[in-house]
Order: C-alpha cells, then sequence, then structure tokens
C-alpha cells in the first residue's frame, strides 16, 4: 500500500476519498448494516419502519383484547412508543404501558391524551 501512495504522490495525482480498513472490520460493518435496528423489526422479521408500534398493538390485542384497546392510537418515533386515545381503566393503561416497556426495541413510553373513562383510585384520597 506504500507504494501505491508513493507513486501516486511522485508523479502529482491528489488522494482524495480513500478509506482503508482491515478485513475482519469492514465484514463486522457489513454484517452490523445489515442488522434492522429491534425498533424496525415488523411482525414477521421483516424491516418495518413502523414495526415496534405495530408489534406493540398486536401484542395489545393478544394480551387484553380488540374491544379493550379499539379506541387506543399506537404511534412510534424511533424507539419512543407513544400512547393516545381512550381506555375503559387506569389499571388498563398501567398494564398496557408495562407491556409496552417489555417489548423489545422500546426504550420508553409517553402518554399524550389518554382519557380513562373510569378513574378509580386504589386508595381514597382524603381530604383534610
Amino acid at each position: 500500500m506504500a507504494n501505491v501512495i508513493q507513486s501516486l504522490v511522485a508523479t502529482g495525482h491528489t488522494i482524495r476519498g480513500v478509506c482503508y480498513a482491515k478485513t475482519n472490520y469492514l465484514s463486522q460493518s457489513i454484517a452490523a448494516l445489515s442488522a434492522i435496528p429491534p425498533e424496525r423489526v415488523g411482525l414477521n422479521g421483516e424491516y418495518d419502519y413502523y414495526g415496534l408500534a405495530k408489534r406493540i398493538k398486536t401484542s395489545f390485542h393478544g394480551h387484553v383484547g380488540r374491544e379493550a384497546v379499539k379506541q387506543l392510537t399506537v404511534k412510534q418515533r424511533g424507539s419512543a412508543v407513544i400512547l393516545s386515545g381512550q381506555v375503559d381503566t387506569l389499571d388498563l393503561l398501567d398494564r398496557l404501558i408495562d407491556l409496552a416497556l417489555h417489548t423489545e426495541g422500546t426504550t420508553h413510553v409517553e402518554v399524550h391524551d389518554v382519557q380513562v373513562n373510569v378513574l378509580e383510585l386504589a386508595q381514597p384520597v382524603r381530604v383534610a
């Protein structure tokens, strides 16, 4: 390699945009590029830009049923999951957040304007 560079410099050529890497580094880099980020894995393991949101929605249907989440919207922004819409109870919302957090690829869950139909607190609030 040094001989090639010396001959190019000796003849007055400009070297621009050349990248050298060890062969094992190059194969590792290519393998990393071919891997799908966890938040982009679709329902069947394929690349899907909205794969995380789709997998979470499917998980919700399987664990709590379609009817319980029919008015809930699941979106994603990268690895962040965004829930909005309407659910019946606060316990259900807590369960859905827990399911979303335990889905591979999720880093955090944001709740935006979720209306809870029945708001029952576990402990009654005492007013002094």
